[in-house]
């Protein structure tokens, strides 16, 4: 068994003004914390070139010191104030063409200096001195002094704590601006969000007024993205204000045709049980069943009616419409004989399939005969059933040689509760509630076909059409 969807409670997609916010957010955050990455790798470059920079200075000041010294070493109040500039302790050593070192610094490890080291071009490399890790910077320069004998390298190198502190300020000043801005652009884009929803707010609103009694279009003025629902809705609010007008005629229609019936029953029944005489209440009696015959009837007919008008498509299937027809015409053969009328089919011999619901269908032909027997037929009269093909279609005639229906009420006789007056001499006990050719035409509408009357020269003619099932249909 399939399960009814309007039996399932309605699952929650969550807050739209929150989804909107995580989709505008997300890739905010993504592209500050790339932004703050980018940040970084910029900070450790920038600061790397200061650095840099200032190394080599230092490396030419050292050079210079001693050369002027001849040797000695750099002074403390030159180191103090190289120290107090750059932040982290700087170390040197100056070394001769032939290895000699002139000056500075011993522990350094060995072969640190590269062997390919240009002239006049400084070379900064990274090396571990006492466990720490050191930048240093290369120098080759040529001294026309006896003492340093030509060539001379100057080393000069340095902690790299204060590099990376500068690399770490600089993140942290960038992480904080973007998360203000993140922050900022958050508060901004969720008071913004609500004010671009607020029209859906309102739309709620206007929905929430609507009721049973007040289903009228909604006319406020909505963002263009949210026209197209609207529209949706108010075709849905007049579909379902005709439905119920509808529904409110039928219910008091109903009502007022039960309401008859019931009142004669309760009368007979009254009637029945105030009576001494046997024979009187044998007759109140039988009026009775009648009575209630009428009223059982009149409910099935209602019924019907209604569901003929929401037969779901889902209940219909491949049907013999031929095989339905001569059915009904076997079962109500005896009470044709019993009022004294024939009942004729004629039929091709080949299946006449049909997409439908065999219930329905046997109630509209019921229905057809019913009418036919009740105000189309006269003792010693007949009624014809004729089946046949026409253009992919199939056609059931239902003939009778009674009284006929004026060519200006065929179409008003199709309507519910519609009953003509009986012509002179006819039978005027006979009566109906004026649903039966409602009834026909709302299955023949729901299968996709019509009902209509047709001319004829005696008596009256009503007619079903319905789509045959062919090969491409059924494709």
């Amino acid at each position: 068994m399939k399960p009814d969807w309007r039996q399932r409670p309605a699952q929650s997609a969550g807050s739209l003004r929150l989804r909107l916010f995580v989709i505008i957010i997300v890739p905010l955050v993504a592209v500050a914390m790339m932004s703050g990455t980018m940040r970084y790798w910029q900070a450790q470059t920038m600061s790397q070139t200061l650095y840099d920079d200032a190394l080599k200075v230092v490396a030419h000041a050292v050079a210079r010191e001693v050369i002027i010294t001849q040797g000695d070493v750099v002074s403390d109040a030159l180191l103090e104030s190289l120290v107090s500039v750059l932040g982290d302790p700087i170390f040197y050593n100056v070394s001769a063409a032939d290895g000699r070192i002139l000056a500075g610094y011993t522990d350094m490890p060995v072969n640190v200096i590269p062997d390919d080291l240009t002239s006049g071009a400084p070379h900064f490399f990274d090396f571990d001195y006492n466990g720490k890790a050191v930048r240093a910077v290369a120098l080759r320069e040529f001294i026309a002094d006896p003492f340093f004998d030509g060539w001379t390298t100057v080393l000069v190198w340095q902690t790299t704590t204060q590099r990376r502190a500068l690399s770490l300020v600089i993140l942290r000043q960038a992480l904080a601006i973007l998360i203000l801005v993140v922050v900022t652009a958050a508060g901004f884009v969720w008071f913004s969000i609500g004010r671009g929803l607020r029209p859906l707010t309102e739309l709620r609103e206007a929905i929430s007024l609507r009721s049973p009694s007040e289903l009228g279009p909604i006319r406020r003025p909505v963002p263009t993205e949210v026209k197209p629902l609207v529209a949706t809705m108010n075709t849905l609010f007049a579909r379902l204000q005709t439905e119920l007008e509808r529904r409110n005629a039928f219910i008091a229609n109903a009502a007022h045709q039960i309401r008859n019936p019931v009142a004669a029953i309760r009368a007979q029944a009254e009637a029945a049980l105030s009576t001494a005489d046997a024979d009187q209440r044998h007759a109140r009696i039988l009026d009775l069943h009648e009575a209630a015959g009428d009223l059982s009837r009149l409910s099935q007919q209602l019924l019907s009616l209604e569901t003929a008008e929401h037969s779901a498509t889902t209940e219909m299937a491949p049907t013999d419409f031929g095989l339905i027809v001569a059915d009904m015409a076997r079962r109500f053969a005896p009470l044709a004989l019993a009022a004294g009328t024939d009942i004729n089919l004629t039929a091709p011999e080949h299946h006449l399939q049909v997409h439908g619901n065999a219930i329905l269908l046997r109630e509209a032909i019921e229905n057809l005969l019913d009418n036919a027997l009740r105000y189309g037929t006269r003792k010693g009269g007949e009624i014809n059933l004729r089946l046949e093909t026409d253009g992919g279609q199939v056609l059931l005639f239902v003939e009778d040689d009674g009284p006929g229906i004026p060519t200006a009420d065929f179409e008003q006789v199709f309507e519910r509760f519609v009953r003509l007056s009986q012509p002179h001499g006819a039978d005027q006990t006979r009566s109906g509630c004026g649903l039966g050719l409602a009834i026909v035409r709302s299955i023949a509408v729901a299968h996709g076909g019509r009902a209509y009357l047709k001319h004829v020269q005696n008596g009256c003619c009503v007619a079903i059409a319905l789509p045959l099932i062919t090969d491409a249909t059924a494709q």
